[in-house]
């Protein structure tokens, strides 16, 4: 049997002394070409000086190694293991050094608050041909639902499929007494029936994500009745916004108190339906946003204001200014959403913008 070791030349070794000990004839040639006897597989004995290094282990197969940087098989064995037989030297050899990579520099991005408005079409529910038109308005148009009215479940359907956001446009009680049929709220009531009205005009609209007032001077200026409102609100986790028919109103405070996103209304757009008038408080809406950050804006659906809106909807944009939804506005701007640094910032500003 011939053994040739290879590149294994401890595990050639060690077989062929294994077969030495079975009487099996076998002949072992080293790396180099050094045949070693059963006795020097024992025990190892000097090599001659005169041994070649094989040509893998070579980086140019004529090149000569000197006697003392040569290793035997079995000092080759011992470095693999425990011994202290010297390494062998090789020429060098040097890698080509890869070109150096520059660091890569990561830019913070800078991310700013855009201003931003919205604008809340108020009284859906009874007309439905100006309603309809009202809601074919392009944009984050936000849309106040009178509850229980002839066609607001029709109206809150619509608002679903074009993904449109609904309000509940609540009817409260006012100084000058204006009917509010039977789902209104009235500083009369008590506080059980008060809050059932409330939830089951809630409940109508299930879609609804916050309130509005519809009316409301006398009631918004009473703070037991708006306490009720804000509880109902929190545990249905609305938001609210202050319609402020009344200079008088507390509803925002007490909205705040209660930890409910909550703005107040900057600008009727429509108070006066006609395209001169419309157009002013629309330039008071872009000036108040810039002023503050943002601005609410309330408007009807009637057919002037549709065709005003639908004109002049794109001047939000060139001026800077997101039409978003009025929940988006509420959770970003309400004070009591933001940290104390910011919400005294918003609050200074708040006192020096006009309505």
């Amino acid at each position: 049997m011939h053994l040739h070791p290879g590149l294994f030349p401890k595990r050639t070794a060690l077989l062929a002394g294994f077969c030495a000990c079975l009487g099996l004839h076998t002949s072992y040639t080293s790396a180099i070409g050094y045949s070693p006897t059963l006795s020097e597989l024992i025990e190892p004995q000097p090599i001659s000086n005169t041994l070649t290094i094989p040509f893998y282990k070579l980086a140019h197969p004529h090149q000569q190694v000197s006697p003392y940087q040569q290793v035997s098989p079995y000092q080759q064995d011992k470095q693999q293991g425990v011994g202290a037989a010297q390494p062998l030297t090789l020429p060098s050899f040097v890698e080509p050094s890869a070109p150096a990579l520059k660091p890569t520099v990561i830019k913070e991005k800078v991310v700013k608050t855009s201003i931003s408005v919205a604008i809340i079409i108020d009284d859906l529910g009874y007309n439905y041909e100006q309603g309809l038109k009202a809601m074919q308005l392009p944009g984050a148009i936000t849309y106040a639902i009178i509850p229980h009215s002839p066609k607001a479940q029709f109206f809150a359907q619509e608002a679903q499929k074009h993904n449109k956001e609904i309000m509940l446009h609540a009817p409260m009680s006012t100084i000058n007494h204006k009917p509010l049929g039977k789902n209104g709220l009235t500083g009369l009531m008590e506080e059980a029936d008060f809050k059932q009205v409330l939830n089951q005009s809630l409940l109508s609209l299930p879609s609804v994500k916050g309130m509005n007032n519809h009316m409301g001077s006398l009631l918004t200026q009473k703070s037991q009745p708006m306490s009720w409102v804000m509880q109902s609100l929190k545990q249905s986790q609305l938001y609210f916004i202050d319609s402020r028919t009344s200079a008088q109103s507390v509803a925002w405070d007490i909205a705040q108190q209660y930890g409910i996103p909550s703005l107040k209304r900057d600008v009727f757009l429509d108070h006066e339906p006609n395209e001169a008038f419309i157009d002013k408080q629309f330039k008071l809406l872009i000036s108040t946003a810039k002023h503050q950050g943002y601005a609410v804006a309330i408007a009807h659906p009637y057919p002037e204001t549709v065709a005003y809106l639908s004109l002049n909807l794109s001047r939000l944009h060139d001026a800077g200014i997101s039409l978003v939804p009025a929940s988006e506005l509420a959770k970003r701007f309400s004070p009591n959403q933001l940290s104390p640094k910011i919400t005294k910032s918003v609050r200074d500003v708040t006192q020096t913008a006009t309505r």
